[in-house]
């Protein structure tokens, strides 16, 4: 139960993957005002940043992987369990989980991007995972959640 716990933290580590923490001012864009261009270079955006994130979940590189958060009084997560944590909070339980690892596949089944504004895109997936435990222990999921 402790593992399936883990890989839901990741999971929804994972969901909340929007870019690389950066430094930028934007005037919000709605998506019904915006060209068919633009959202592609956005899903384009997003699906890329998506991609490099996972390769880095996969090298279990846990200071990599929280390069696509930002570190602010109101980041906020949401445990498997329920509750909120904040930005350290959410470091620290994906690396406990990292930390049990010797390797981890994931292997993508269904993804969509959904723009909703110049600012804000919902991404969900369904993800396949492999995973051997550093005791040797083997665990593989075919179907993992969506969020």
């Amino acid at each position: 139960m402790p593992i399936l716990a883990i890989f839901a933290a990741l999971l929804l580590f994972a969901a909340g993957c929007n870019a690389p923490a950066r430094e930028t001012t934007t005037k919000t864009t709605d998506v019904s005002s915006m060209t068919p261009e633009k959202k592609q270079a956005i899903e384009t955006e997003i699906s890329g940043l998506v991609k490099e994130f996972f390769q880095q979940v996969e090298k279990l590189d846990i200071e990599t992987c929280m390069t696509y958060f930002k570190n602010t009084p109101d980041f906020q997560a949401v445990n498997p369990d329920g509750t909120f944590g904040d930005y350290n909070a959410l470091k620290k339980l994906n690396a406990d989980g990292f930390s049990q690892m010797a390797t981890f596949k994931l292997t993508p089944k269904k993804e969509a991007i959904r723009v909703l504004s110049d600012s804000l895109v919902l991404y969900t997936f369904s993800m396949g995972q492999g995973v051997t435990l550093k005791t040797g222990q083997k665990i593989k999921y075919e179907h993992s959640s969506r969020f």
